[in-house]
Formats: C-alpha cells, sequence, structure tokens
C-alpha cells in the first residue's frame, strides 16, 4: 500500500503542527494501524480478525464503502496532548490502486465534523 496526502491535508498538517509539534511523527505511526487493515504483513496476524477488532472499538469508524475503495475516519493519538480524543484524521483506501490517501485532519475543538463534500470529491 502506498500512502498520499491531498493538498488540503498538508495545508492542515502544517496549521496543526504549529498547536500539536508532534502531528507530523503522530501520522507516521497511525500508519503501522492502517497497513494491516489492508494487507497481510505476517502470517499469525489475519487481515479479517484484525479489521473486526479495529472497527470494533470507538477508535475508528469506516464512513462510506463502495466496490473500490472505503472512507474511514479514525482518531489520532497526539503525544503532545495529554488526552487522545481530540483530533481526527480521515483517510480513503482504494483498493485497486492500492493507495491510502489522507484527505481531512482536524480537532474536535475547531470542528465538530468531517467535509462531506470533500470525502465525495476523493471517493469516486
Amino acid at each position: 500500500m502506498n500512502f498520499s496526502e491531498t493538498p488540503e491535508f498538508k495545508k492542515e498538517v502544517k496549521k496543526l503542527a504549529k498547536r500539536w509539534r508532534s502531528i507530523p511523527e503522530d501520522i507516521e505511526a497511525v500508519k503501522m494501524y492502517i497497513l494491516p487493515l489492508y494487507e497481510q504483513l505476517t502470517a499469525d496476524v489475519d487481515v479479517t480478525e484484525y479489521r473486526r477488532e479495529f472497527f470494533a472499538g470507538r477508535k475508528a469508524a469506516i464512513l462510506k464503502t463502495n466496490d473500490s475503495a472505503e472512507v474511514i475516519k479514525m482518531r489520532l493519538d497526539v503525544a503532545s496532548i495529554g488526552r487522545n480524543d481530540k483530533v481526527r484524521i480521515i483517510f480513503v483506501a482504494i483498493r485497486t490502486t492500492e493507495t491510502i490517501t489522507f484527505i481531512e485532519l482536524y480537532a474536535k475543538n475547531d470542528k465538530d465534523r468531517e467535509d462531506e463534500k470533500r470525502i465525495k470529491k476523493y471517493i469516486k
């Protein structure tokens, strides 16, 4: 799986990194949790079981899905913040091209919900 970022996402990272300096490293760390959702990394971890457990908690949710892609919203654990429930990250996983595109990053105290127009723009 390849990771990419939208121009809007890059701006949001830059903006939030001024408040919480660990944001870029936190985004790199979250990639290790996302990869096993889509590919078999080790023989002892089943992708289906990992997905079931990953989405069973309150950390992440599938917002939209179709035959070729799914949009996922999840909490981003930010090392610079005492509590981990303040920042959300939205990404699109496109199965046909094996690409994960980060499309939105926002702080819960700035914005309550994800941007539906942006999601529609990047899921085709």
